[in-house]
């Protein structure tokens, strides 16, 4: 199986190394407001208008039951407290009751609608934002830590959904109330209507203060957040050096500088919310003040009736929470916003490595490999390059090896025949066709990984054999296995083939783990096999196990292997030594003994080592 993870256990540590400004993945710029809201409604909320054209019904009949509670004070005041009719004693109530009825009713249905609506389009965005990562390139990958990632899926995403629900349910609810409501008060009253209308300005200039604000905390908090994800997936990645080491208090206090950053910025989102509902009550209470001053002026004068009067007070009482909710709506939208403007800026990173214009299927048959004069490095900046001016080949059917110090470029040879990373010079064939114009999926197809420390996923073992060819059968997966010399420990396994092998393969040993690697590999029964020193964290059991696996999966293959122990490649049909970069020697062991160079210092020192 390939995937970006596995060359994270190579030798060359350069392989994270910060990307060069030039050669970072190329991301979109930040988006305005009104283009994010755009984007969310075309491309997420596109196919769900049916239901919420349903919610937006059931709003307006709320929104109508609203402005009828306040409406029906008149009548009641009129017909029951002052013309004192019988008949209207039981109607009027039962009507209240009947219309408060209808009013639930239409706001649980639109609620659940909206929810129902927001989930989906949660579901989607988190959708294209897995699809992004996984086609992303392992350069991008490799420069961000996965914890910023499970922020984005979950604490962003979270944030991104409220701002969706509340967003469709307050902009369209509360301002269809107000519609209505402001109906009523223009009904019973248009000049007292028009000091209510003086509000409006003023609360819009707070609700746009608090919005500029809490967005800019909202960043913050998000990147806070990302940093605390960080330092937790690392504590328990790390989990079994944190206990052997002692460092605990060292990990909890990297966790609590995260927690209190995150705080900080919190707190201060918690008080700009706070602080926006009492600013637009403020200039709430200078309209009510106004109105029930000009009311009474009229009452004085004869000009408006107690129940008018009632109808219009409630209406505006009932309008100020409409008026609330809306400011309270800008104060979350905002930090939706900016968590949907981090999301999309993931999803809209643009890989450096794609199918070129015209590339074509890779015809694969012997599995020929060859490197000419190879350059690359993983920063602009870092001086020396990966590796320089590097040629070698391998015959179709041969077994050629990679030696060298730690950084010497081994690693990246291998990530540069996978195209995980494109060569900055030179050219690299595989039975006489450049990589850079096959396509991707080709290329992969024609190439089998084994690690150094296997990768399984937590699925079933047959799930993780599978992984190498996903159409295979039951019984090409239980031949695999054999060949790997894994089957018959798997079938003294609890489930056997469906025995779930938990999170990185941990219910299993090492040598277990990796002959469910090779099983993998067999199963994909490509022409090209790398090996990246498959046995050399094993026991001398387990080693002699994975060995004679190995043996048989490389009979036939053309396989490169990247050599820590040098002992395990005395039969390689050509080896290269590698330093700093460059070949510095090849031939066989026997060639390289008789040389004196670099190899045979590597070979006596790993010779001495290695226990006897």
């Amino acid at each position: 199986m390939l995937h970006p993870a596995a060359m994270t256990a190579g030798t060359d540590a350069s392989i994270r190394a910060d990307l060069s400004p030039a050669s970072r993945a190329r991301v979109a710029a930040p988006m305005g407001n009104a283009t994010i809201v755009r984007r969310l409604v075309r491309g997420y909320l596109k196919g769900q208008w049916g239901t919420l054209g349903l919610a937006v019904a059931c709003m307006i009949v709320t929104a109508g039951m609203t402005a009828a509670l306040s409406y029906l004070l008149d009548p009641a005041i009129k017909l029951i407290f002052l013309d004192k009719r019988a008949d209207m004693l039981m109607l009027i109530p039962f009507a209240v009751f009947g219309v408060i009825v209808v009013r639930a009713l239409t706001t649980f249905v639109q609620q659940a609608l909206v929810d129902t609506v927001g989930e989906r389009a949660v579901a989607a965005v988190q959708r294209d934002l897995f699809d992004s990562l996984v086609h992303g390139d392992l350069a991008a990958l490799n420069a961000v830590h996965s914890g910023q990632f499970v922020s984005n899926f979950l604490y962003d995403a979270t944030l991104m959904r409220d701002a969706i629900v509340r967003g469709i349910a307050g902009l369209t609810l509360e301002f269809l109330s107000l519609i209505a409501l402001a109906g009523v008060m223009v009904y019973q009253d248009w000049r007292l209507a028009l000091i209510s209308i003086f509000v409006l300005p003023g609360v819009a200039w707070v609700t746009q203060k608090i919005g500029s604000s809490l967005r800019r905390a909202a960043s913050s908090g998000m990147a806070e957040t990302a940093e605390l994800s960080t330092a937790l997936s690392e504590a328990l990645d790390g989990k079994r050096i944190v206990k052997a080491y002692g460092l605990e208090d060292h990990v909890a206090s990297r966790a609590n500088a995260r927690i209190d950053g995150r705080l900080k910025y919190l707190v201060r989102v918690a008080r700009t919310r706070a602080g926006a509902v009492p600013a637009s009550d403020l200039f709430a209470g200078v309209v009510i003040a106004g109105t029930i001053f000009y009311a009474g002026y009229q009452a004085m004068h004869g000009e408006i009736g107690i129940n008018h009067f009632a109808s219009f007070l409630a209406a505006m009482l009932l309008a100020l929470q409409p008026v609330r909710n809306l400011t309270q709506l800008w104060a979350t939208a905002s930090s939706g916003l900016s968590a949907a403007d981090r999301i999309f800026a993931i999803i809209d990173t643009k890989p450096r490595i794609v199918d070129r214009p015209g590339a074509h299927v890779l015809a694969a048959s012997g599995g020929a490999v060859r490197f000419r004069n190879v350059g690359f490095s993983y920063r602009a900046d870092a001086g020396a390059p990966a590796i320089e001016n590097v040629s070698l080949e391998a015959q179709a059917g041969q077994k050629i090896a990679l030696v060298g110090p730690s950084g010497a470029g081994k690693s990246t040879l291998f990530n540069l025949l996978l195209r995980f990373y494109d060569a900055e010079t030179g050219g690299i064939e595989i039975d006489g066709q450049d990589i850079g114009h096959v396509t991707l999926k080709s290329l992969r197809e024609n190439i089998a990984l084994v690690t150094q420390e296997p990768i399984l996923f937590d699925e079933t073992v047959a799930e993780n054999i599978a992984l190498g060819r996903r159409a295979a059968s039951q019984a090409e997966i239980e031949d695999a296995a054999k060949a790997a010399a894994a089957h018959e420990f798997i079938s003294q396994l609890p489930e056997g083939y469906a025995t779930r092998v938990g999170e990185g393969g941990l219910r299993l040993s090492g040598g277990q783990r990796q002959r469910i690697a090779i099983a993998r590999a067999m199963l994909r029964n490509a022409p090209i096999l790398l090996l990246d020193e498959a046995t050399s964290s094993l026991d001398s059991e387990s080693e002699r196990q994975v060995q004679e696996a190995l043996a048989r999966l490389m009979a036939g293959r053309t396989t490169i292997v990247i050599a820590h122990r040098l002992s395990t490649v005395l039969d390689a049909d050509r080896i290269y030594v590698l330093d700093r970069g460059r070949v510095v020697e090849s031939g066989t062991h026997s060639e390289l003994m008789k040389h004196s160079g670099l190899y045979a210092r590597l070979y006596q020192h790993n010779l001495n080592d290695e226990p006897a």
